[in-house]
């Protein structure tokens, strides 16, 4: 596919994606003038809209997060994907056949995708070579390992699983002899450099190897499970961040569950508890990667489940991680319940002693996230007490320790959005603390109040910070807006046409971003009579995007476009003229002066006549 087709392909799948349709799969849109708005899916967006989308251009620019483009920039987004793999789930969404890309593309793209992919090819070898270990000499230990873990050789073999011999170089041989380069390696993660320069395997201690897929297929990575008691080194090692790796954009196990029908996510810490858990029919079981769970998990789990389990460890540390991930999961609407593994064992202990059947009973029982957290909270400020009965029960020891947990809970039901839990859990935890339903939702609504009122002051600092960081680059104000409004106007032919006429220049725009902008718009209509939007922002880098699309995208709702842009006009060229003016003067050519001087008033009185 040469570059020309390769371009009519990309068009295609931008014609057949119509961004607002997209758009309103992530996000509610409500019109606004000639746009539509919506709370941002792309970063934390709670109160005032700030993702703005154009219909007629096919643009949307975010006023907080500063992301913009058109809509294969949206899902590489919204969807953490490179500029092909979005390109092809689009092409996908609107059932166009996807070509054979080789060749086709700006360098940039072809390089970056060149790249991944040879990446995916090192980690695909490096794979087969761990697998292959476990089944020949060098991995009898690694096998006998997951042996006494329990794990069939069936699982084995479906999850990919492997083993890394201890030696400093084994893996790098190996992939040479491939023939792929020592520095190959390393772009993959798969080996380390010393300060003299030369290269050592990353996984050279003994380890399980389980490889991270993600939902294309691809190899992505890979977490090693040290099988020696070791002091120096930690338990689990994971890939290092790569151009095809990143850990909180991922779940391990999401390539299976995705196909799992339950409409459900069992979020665990760990590998083999996925595992375990598939091997014992559990099929919709992912962990995070080693790291806290993220908001970019939590957008993976609301496209590929809906709704979540948390399976954390019981101790102090697993409770602060599922209040956390659940909190994640809560701002994202993803409905989440927590599981609660009994004996203090974690879920690939309970599975293995206890079996799939009864996981799943626990899997019944799960609290919905609240109930779990107003229970956890009753325990930090009650006590136990034996009755006269001598049956023991919970009670608050004091009047303190009823209001510390009052006002802790009602924080709590602060953060619940939908009106019937919020009345239902207000209910309960009135119940336990014998504190009036009415008191409790006036503190309920304080916090409510004071939290909007923060969020309110907060959003505003961060306007005006990102205003001051904006017109600190300029010393001219009115002209810096009245080049970006006519740079938005120019989209329209009519306009071009008046600005050309009137003797502008793209070089006549102060601001470097602007000259850019410029330059490609009147080289689009020298060329073809018109602006390709999708086209133009192809001229600029992801960075440069951000503030491009922004200016496309802020009309300020203006119905006649031309008779808006004699204002800016006017004064960009006034601005050029005093230029030429200040720099006639500082060469001391009088005479120029007054006659450019003359001319301009002629051509005002001119102006004035008709």
């Amino acid at each position: 596919m040469n570059d020309a087709e390769f371009q009519s392909f990309i068009d295609e799948v931008t014609d057949r994606n119509d961004i607002c349709d997209v758009i309103s799969e992530y996000a509610h849109l409500k019109r606004v003038g000639n746009r539509f708005a919506a709370l941002c899916p792309l970063h934390n967006d709670k109160k005032s809209p700030s993702l703005s989308v154009s219909p007629d251009k096919q643009l949307f620019h975010c006023f907080g997060c500063g992301a913009g483009g058109n809509v294969i920039h949206f899902i590489m987004a919204a969807e953490h994907l490179d500029f092909m793999d979005a390109v092809k789930l689009l092409a996908d969404r609107a059932g166009i056949p996807v070509p054979e890309f080789k060749g086709g593309g700006s360098s940039s793209a072809r390089s970056s995708t060149d790249k991944k992919q040879l990446i995916y090819t090192i980690n695909k070898e490096a794979g087969r070579y761990f697998f292959k270990n476990l089944a020949g000499d060098t991995g009898g230990d690694g096998y006998l390992y997951l042996k006494n873990r329990g794990i069939k050789n069936s699982t084995i073999k479906m999850f990919g699983m492997g083993y890394a011999p201890e030696g400093w170089t084994n893996l790098i041989d190996y992939l040479k002899g491939k023939g792929f380069s020592e520095h190959e390696v390393y772009e993959a993660g798969l080996a380390k450099m010393r300060d003299n320069g030369t290269y050592y395997d990353s996984f050279y201690d003994g380890r399980i190897m389980i490889p991270i897929i993600n939902v294309q297929g691809n190899i992505i990575g890979f977490g090693g499970r040290i099988i020696t008691d070791k002091g120096n080194t930690g338990k689990y090692l994971n890939t290092p961040e790569t151009l095809v790796f990143h850990k909180k954009e991922n779940l391990f196990g999401l390539n299976f569950a995705k196909n799992d029908r339950s409409g459900t996510l069992l979020l665990m810490e760990g590998y083999m508890d996925v595992i375990s858990l598939h091997q014992a029919g559990i099929t919709n079981a992912v962990a995070s990667l080693g790291t806290a769970f993220t908001e970019e998990q939590a957008k993976l789990v609301k496209r590929y489940g809906g709704k979540a389990v948390l399976c954390y460890d019981s101790d102090e540390a697993g409770k602060k991680a599922t209040v956390r991930a659940g909190e994640i999961l809560t701002a994202q609407n993803i409905k989440t319940r927590v599981l609660t593994v009994t004996d203090g064992k974690d879920p690939d202990e309970f599975v293995r002693k206890s079996g799939g059947d009864m996981f799943r009973v626990l899997i019944e029982r799960a609290k919905p996230l609240f109930e779990y957290r107003i229970d956890e909270l009753q325990k930090q400020y009650k006590i136990e007490t034996e009755g006269a009965d001598g049956i023991e029960t919970s009670v608050f020891p004091d009047a303190e320790a009823t209001v510390e947990f009052t006002e802790a809970a009602a924080a709590l039901l602060a953060e619940i959005k939908n009106p019937v839990e919020l009345e239902i859990y207000t209910k309960r935890v009135a119940d336990e603390s014998g504190v009036s339903v009415d008191s409790l939702k006036a503190s309920v609504e304080n916090i409510r109040f004071g939290v909007a009122r923060a969020e309110e002051r907060r959003e505003q600092q961060l306007q005006r910070r990102r205003q001051a960081q904006a017109m600190s680059k300029v010393e001219n104000v009115k002209l810096y807006n009245a080049e970006r409004l006519l740079l938005n106007l120019m989209c329209d032919k009519p306009v071009y046409r008046l600005a050309a006429d009137k003797g502008l220049k793209y070089d006549d725009f102060t601001v470097e971003l602007h000259r850019k902008l410029a330059k490609a718009m009147f080289d689009m209509y020298d060329a073809d009579g018109a602006v390709d939007l999708g086209r133009l922002l192809q001229v600029f880098d992801d960075e440069e995007r951000r503030t491009v699309s922004g200016i496309l995208l802020d009309d300020k709702n203006t119905q006649d476009k031309k008779a808006a842009a004699e204002q800016p006009l006017k004064i960009i060229l006034g601005d050029r003229n005093l230029r030429e003016q200040d720099k006639l003067l500082a060469e001391g050519n009088l005479d120029e002066v007054y006659r450019l001087m003359i001319s301009r008033a002629a051509g005002k009185n001119k102006s004035k006549e008709n």
